[in-house]
Parts: C-alpha cells; sequence; structure tokens
C-alpha cells in the first residue's frame, strides 16, 4: 500500500491524550499509525473528518473480560465477541479464563490462540489471556469451581507453560498456596505478568510472592480475605500489602456499582494514585444484554441482576456490565474529570498488559485506535487501526452524571 495515499486527519476534536493532557487539535493518521498529534485545527489539504469538538481519546482497553452479548470467549467465536465490543469503543481485550477441565486447557488454549492471529480490523485486538486460574486458593474461589484448582508445584508449572505459555500474558497466583513463591519466580522469569487475587494470605507471604515477582493485584477488595490473628484483631492481606507497597505496580477495579464500594475506590486511588488504577469489566456472557437467567460454562445457573451475576444463593457470580459503563461509573463516583480518568482504561491497561509500545495513548507511532465521546460521555465513533467503524453500539446502562470533559 502506498503509505502517502493513506494519510488523513482527525480534526476539530478535544483530545484526551491518555496520561491527563487535554487540548482542541487534531491527530495525522498515516496507514495504521499515528503521525502526529497538534494543538490547533488542521490547515492542510489531506483528507480531514470534523469531529465538531467530540472529544477524540484513545481507543479502550478491558485487560480482563470472559464473555459478553451472550457469548463466551470460552466456547464461542471470539471474534465475534470482539467485533462486537469493538462497536462500543473498546479496541483491545484479554481474555479471562478460570477454572476449567484439565483435559479441556488445550481446547482452550487453541481457541485463545486463533482469537490472537486474527488481524482484522472489524474486531478488537485480542491480547491474549489472563489465566486467572488454574493456581487458584480454593477457599477463595468465589463462583469458580474448585475442584478444578491445580496445585502450584514445579511440575504442574511447568505443565501450565507448555499448554498455555505462548497465549498467557497475565498468570494468576493466590498467595498462600503450596508453591506459591517458586511458582511466582518460575512464571516472572518465563516472561509472564503475575498477579494475584483469591486469597487470604497473610501479609508476610502475601510479600514473599511479591519478592518472586507478582506486580499486580487483580480485582481489588473482591475474594481476598484475612482471618483474625485473634478476636478482635484484623489482619493485613493482599489489599493492604497492595496499598502499601509500590512494587505492585497495577491495582484492577471492577467499577460496576456492585464489586467496589465507592469508598474503596476513594481509599485506593489516595493510597496509591490514578496512575496505577486499570478499571476491568470482569464481564461474563450475560453482559451487554438485558437482565435474566443465564448458565455460566461450568454449567452453573445463575442470573443477571443490575449489572452483575448472581448464583441462586445471592453470590456475586461476576461482572455484567462492560468497560464504557464501568468508566462511566469510575467517572461519577469519584468525580475525576473523564479526560484525567481515561487513562484507567487506556494507558495505565496498556502498561499493564505490557503493550504500551502499541496502544493506549494519542502519541506519534501507536495505533490509530481511537474513541469519540459525546457530551454525555457515550461513544459515538470508533477507529481500530485508523480504519472508522462502520456502526457504532447504542448500549448504555450507566448514565454519565456530570459536565465537561
Amino acid at each position: 500500500m502506498n503509505q502517502s495515499a493513506d494519510r488523513k486527519v482527525i480534526d476539530n476534536a478535544t483530545l484526551w491524550i491518555g496520561d491527563g493532557q487535554c487540548f482542541d487539535g487534531h491527530v495525522v493518521v498515516s496507514g495504521q499509525r499515528i503521525e502526529a498529534v497538534e494543538r490547533g485545527r488542521y490547515g492542510g489539504d489531506l483528507p480531514v473528518t470534523d469531529l465538531g469538538g467530540m472529544a477524540l481519546s484513545p481507543g479502550l482497553i478491558d485487560i480482563m473480560v470472559g464473555g459478553a452479548f451472550d457469548l463466551s470467549l470460552l466456547h464461542d467465536d471470539q471474534v465475534e465477541v470482539a467485533r462486537q465490543y469493538l462497536a462500543l469503543g473498546v479496541t483491545a481485550f484479554q481474555t479471562t479464563l478460570g477454572t476449567v477441565e484439565t483435559d479441556d486447557w488445550p481446547r482452550l488454549a487453541g481457541k485463545c490462540r486463533a482469537g490472537m492471529a486474527y488481524e482484522g480490523l472489524d474486531a478488537s485486538r485480542n491480547l491474549g489471556a489472563l489465566c486467572e486460574g488454574p493456581f487458584y486458593d480454593a477457599q477463595f474461589i468465589g463462583a469458580n469451581n474448585a475442584a478444578l484448582v491445580w496445585p502450584a508445584t514445579p511440575a504442574d508449572v511447568d505443565r501450565f507453560l507448555e499448554v498455555c505459555g505462548d497465549i498467557a500474558r497475565m498468570v494468576n497466583v493466590s498467595p498462600g498456596i503450596e508453591g506459591d513463591v517458586e511458582a511466582v519466580r518460575t512464571l516472572h522469569a518465563a516472561g509472564k505478568i503475575v498477579e494475584m487475587s483469591h486469597s487470604g494470605a497473610s501479609a508476610e507471604r502475601v510479600t514473599a510472592c511479591v519478592d518472586a515477582g507478582i506486580s499486580q493485584v487483580g480485582h481489588m477488595w473482591n475474594n481476598n480475605q484475612s482471618s483474625p490473628a485473634e478476636p478482635g484483631v484484623q489482619q493485613p492481606t493482599v489489599e493492604h500489602v497492595t496499598l502499601t507497597d509500590d512494587r505492585v505496580r497495577f491495582i484492577h477495579l471492577i467499577t460496576d456499582g456492585t464489586h467496589v464500594h465507592p469508598m474503596m475506590i476513594d481509599l485506593t486511588i489516595k493510597c496509591r494514585g490514578l496512575g496505577s488504577i486499570c478499571v476491568v469489566s470482569d464481564a461474563i456472557n450475560r453482559a451487554g444484554v438485558p437482565d435474566g437467567p443465564f448458565t455460566f460454562d461450568s454449567g452453573l445457573e445463575a442470573e443477571k441482576v443490575n449489572g452483575v451475576g448472581r448464583l441462586p444463593s445471592g453470590q456475586l457470580a461476576g461482572s455484567a456490565r462492560l468497560l464504557p459503563d464501568d468508566f462511566r461509573h469510575f467517572v461519577n463516583v469519584t468525580g475525576i474529570l473523564p479526560h484525567v480518568a481515561i487513562q484507567t482504561v487506556t494507558r495505565n491497561a496498556a502498561q499493564a498488559a505490557a503493550v504500551d509500545d502499541e496502544i493506549g495513548m494519542l502519541s506519534p507511532g501507536l495505533c490509530a485506535d481511537f474513541a469519540a465521546w459525546d457530551d454525555g460521555l457515550r461513544v459515538r465513533r470508533v477507529w481500530r487501526g485508523g480504519r472508522e467503524v462502520d456502526a457504532v453500539g447504542d448500549l448504555m446502562e450507566v448514565a454519565y452524571a456530570g459536565q465537561g470533559s
């Protein structure tokens, strides 16, 4: 392709750069990359798309999603999920794998491999897998299947890497399980981003895992519970280490209005700053469709109620909202201006997934993945690799409560 013939400009936009900067300007796109990000109106002769003052941000990045639109990333076509998610402004995502039958891991790895290999610009970029399983603490399993947890023995970690080594970008190891520290060390040495969740381990045990290479915490404030050392004396665990140890670089928050109380969100930001926060969806199959009953991949019966999945017992079973709604809720409860908060679903997520050399900011040389927002904080236009999406979705379960950018 003649790159000079594939240059164009998105003009008259309020640019949300992804690092807190915001200014009126234009973006020059060359092929699938950003050529320039400039202040002011464009005055040249390249083809122009005039946004009429709408905000333009990097495309959104969801680093924790298991399904949506009544489709499962474990069993259905990952590309179809990616196509529908792109229409909402989510231009990249990471597939979450939890507890599955041991013999099913090769099939799931193959499905992820196929999704990652798809290069069409009509679907969100598939970054690979967040393998939340199989190295869970069965005592803090949430809605997963405790019978399918693996021990973290050297042999099991090697078996996992043999099957999933090429598709696993992030891997969870729950501090407190047998072999946790050595497993973290092995996975980190293999180039994996190691996170922690589903744990009730002591602060000392958690810190030992951080020493070994854990650098992120999954779904902060969910499924981690310490036990009192003696009646009336609370002990620190995963969250407390995260709030006080900067080596836990990124913190994933499910901001769907149920999983994390606004006060906990505020506490996390006050302790660690906005630059550490990654808003994630943790979306299940029922996300993106109306409330109602559904069946998990594991066969568990559940129901979507007010944006979350619940088992018949009432126990939380994942979020049933998608990233644009989670972002709007985050902005609503924190009061942070959207152009500042946008980093939680763009730059921070790209850095957490180690793809910030490709996506996550409006910056020359990065991929031309964009979302254009109206004053109601609704995505109105989307670009992937410089190509505008034909039909943008209108799903919006959480309204923006504020004013301005």
